[in-house]
This record gives C-alpha cells, structure tokens and sequence, in this order.
C-alpha cells in the first residue's frame, strides 16, 4: 500500500508529523460438540489507523474503509481530535536511525492448512478423549487460527511490515465418579500443522482431570508452595506492571527509584525476548522503534524498565521498543517475558518443599491484586506435598501474599520451562511462604 498520497496530504493541511498503520487479521475458528461442528467461524477484517501532530498535539483517526477517500478522512479526524487534547505531554513520532533484526517467521504450512485436514485431526482428539475412561461423560474440542498483517509508515520515511500466524487447540472433558464430577483442558500451541499432538492433548488432558478427584482439605495457615509454570507466568506478568516506566513515573511502581538495587531473591532472572524463534516473535513496537532483548531483573537486581519514545526523554535514555499506540496515547507494552529456569527438576522442587502445596492454577488476578502494594488474595488451585510427594488434590482454597515478598523469598527455581499462550515462558518455582485459606 502506498502511503506518499496520505504523507502528501497531511503536509498539506499543516500536520508537522504523521503516521499510518494497516493492519489486516483473518482468523478460523471451529469447535466440536458430540461428534457435530457447534461452531464454524471465518473472519476477515482491516483497518487503518493514524496519527499525526498539530500545534505540538498529537491528533488520531481510525477506519475500517480501506479507500480512495480514507487519507482525507483521517488527516481531518487527526485535525479535529488534536484540538481535544488538554495534557502538556511531548507528542513524537519516530524519527527512524535504529537497525532492526527482520525474521520472516510466518508459517505457509500454518497458512495452507486444509480445513478437511483441520476437521480430521479434531474429530481424532475428541474420539481419543471420549475413549481414554470411562469416567468421561462430555467432550469438547476446538482450534483457532488467526493471521495478521502490520504495515506501519512514518513522514520520516519508516516503513515498516510483519505477518506472523498462530494457531491453538483445545481439548476439554467432564468427568464423573459417582456425584463427583470434574473437568480438565489443556490447551496446545501450533506454529506448525505438525505440532498438532492428539495423543499428547489426550494424556494431560486425562490425567489432568483425573488428578483432581479425591480432594481434601487442608488447615488454613503459611505453606511452603510450588507454583506451577502457568501460575509463574501470571504472576510475573503482574511483577512486570512495576516495570513500567509510566508507572514509575506516576509513582505507582513498587520499583520506583530502586534501579540498580537488589529488591528481590538472587535466583530470580527475568529477561524480554522478542527476537525469539517463535510464535510471537516481534521487531518493532508501534511507534516503529526496534524491539530488543534485555534483562530485566538480573539475580534480584533491577536492569532497567520499560520505555516509550515519552517515557525514554523524560528519563534521558533511549526508548526500549515498548511503545503501545492508543488512538492519540501512547503506554507500554511488553511480550515474550522469559523467567530463567534453573537446574532443579520438578520432583527435586516436590522434595525440597517436602511439606507444603502445589498451586495450579489462580484465579480472579486484576480483582485481587492490589497493583501498588503487590498484595494478593486469589482463588486456586492445587494439591498437597506430604513426604517429598505431590498426594492428594485440595478442595477450593484462597491463597494470599504479596507480589514482592513472594519473589524474594525464593527457596528454587526449576528447569521446566514452558511456553505459555500469553506469551510468558517460566518454570514451576519453590517459594518459602504462602498463606493458603481452605474456604
């Protein structure tokens, strides 16, 4: 697409910067439902999107119109939104210089997949699962493509594009015991048609379930806790939050004026790597600014922050590429967040912790986290550790803390690092307290 006639234009009507994006997302969806197709979507849809600066003001438009007529209607909708804005912050767009580390990572397998194939692969898990036991009463199955393309050009001459596809399956089952009935999913990320696993989805999804029946309860007071890789993730996406450099700046971050200060345990690094072979690999941000792999947190210190082109001249630094574009606001943004794993296994946690629980998955995160204390109380669930072994499931608890105490008393951290749809990749980790409520 060509952007000169709308750079053209914005000159014209007295923008003294502008930008434009084209984004293009089709997506697939299908689910299964006693043997029959429940659900059969396709979506197509695009947009372009701008923003410019007017009188020292960031203006913005947006369209689902992708036409002759568009560049005039969002060089007028910039002119006439920018006369809204009623804040001092600096508007600047990216004046390019920075070098990008381009990888094409779509998938055309991904791409080309036949929906008969697709349909076929589905109708295999749900038979699997329906015949993995007896105990199962209801099946569901469902996957998910979607492919995206990103077009981002600037008066500065930037021109920018990336296509990158992704596709989920989901396996889920109800199972009864008697009066107890329990259900299980586990969910699956394809980059490529042949990571399409039934019997992988079968096994976790089943014993999954499985594990859950029999549960007790427990006395209500301080744990030792592993935290499963899903669990991790979520509350490391939460620890990030304080590491964003708006945050800081408005005095909401825990982190605030600790830079360079060891705040948390030594066996904890974080690192942002969106030049990863993967999935959600990422080159620039949307302001155009290169994405870079940095360290974060570095055994309990604190590296750096989070930047915007904003935030970054209102530190003297340079921004990071985390830049998120909002109609005329710019916040922070951050995606592939790895956790380094250590060296223990996931039985050598189990046998540190000895005594204690194993959370598996939290629940009700942005109610019951108070962002600028770091203070939780969440709905989970879990298992007990008796003797240096996972025993029986618990029934509903609620456990409770705080986000960075929690990460500083950290007893190990394991080496069984997992991907998860968020984007976050992190191991289980033992942790020396948390408070578990039997409810």
């Amino acid at each position: 697409m060509n952007f000169n006639k709308f750079f053209e234009l914005a000159k014209k009507e007295g923008l003294e910067a502008s930008e434009i994006r084209y984004s293009q997302t089709t997506s697939l969806s299908i689910s299964l439902f006693h043997q029959e197709i429940n659900n059969y979507s396709v979506s197509d849809s695009s947009t372009l999107s701008a923003r410019g600066i007017i009188n020292g003001k960031f203006g913005s438009c947006y369209t689902e119109k992708i036409e002759s007529s568009s560049f005039d209607f969002l060089v007028d909708g910039i002119k006439n939104t920018a006369k809204l804005v009623d804040n001092d912050d600096e508007a600047i767009i990216y004046q390019g210089g920075d070098k990008y580390k381009k990888r094409n990572l779509f998938n055309k397998n991904l791409e080309n997949w036949d929906v008969k194939d697709i349909l076929a692969k589905l109708h295999e898990l749900e038979d699997k699962l329906k015949a993995a036991d007896e105990k199962v009463s209801e099946v569901e199955v469902s996957f998910s493509k979607e492919e995206g393309t990103s077009i981002l050009a600037n008066s500065y001459g930037v021109n920018l594009k990336q296509r990158s596809n992704i596709a989920y399956v989901v396996g889920e089952v109800v199972m009864k015991q008697g009066d107890d009935i329990k259900t299980g999913f586990d969910l699956q990320i394809l980059s490529d048609p042949s990571d399409f696993n039934v019997d992988k989805i079968v096994k976790k999804v089943i014993e999954k379930t499985n594990a859950k029946f029999g549960a007790e309860t427990i006395e209500s007071k301080t744990y030792k806790a592993i935290l499963s890789q899903k669990c991790v993730a979520t509350l490391i996406g939460a620890l990030c939050e304080s590491l964003s450099s708006e945050n800081v700046q408005k005095h909401s971050s825990f982190f605030e004026g600790k830079l360079g200060q060891k705040v948390l345990s030594s066996k904890l690094t974080v690192q942002e790597l969106p030049y990863t072979k993967n999935i959600f690999y990422s080159y620039f941000d949307d302001e155009g600014v290169p994405t870079q792999n940095k360290t974060l947190i570095n055994k309990g210190v604190i590296e750096t922050f989070f930047y915007n082109l904003l935030t970054a001249k209102k530190d003297g630094v340079k921004s990071t590429g985390n830049g998120k574009v909002r109609g005329s606001k710019t916040t922070i943004a951050y995606s592939s967040i790895h956790v380094k794993p250590g060296r223990a296994s996931f039985d050598e946690l189990v046998e540190k912790v000895h005594d204690g629980v194993y959370i598996t998955d939290l629940q009700g995160l942005h109610a019951g986290l108070n962002s600028n204390s770091g203070d939780f109380s969440l709905q989970a669930e879990g298992f007990a550790i008796k003797d240096g072994k996972i025993s029986k499931p618990l029934t509903l608890i609620t456990v409770s803390s705080n986000l960075f105490k929690l990460f500083s008393e950290i007893i190990a951290v394991g080496s069984d690092k997992e991907l998860q749809y968020t984007s976050t990749s992190a191991p289980s980790i033992a942790f020396k307290h948390l408070k578990v409520s039997a409810s």
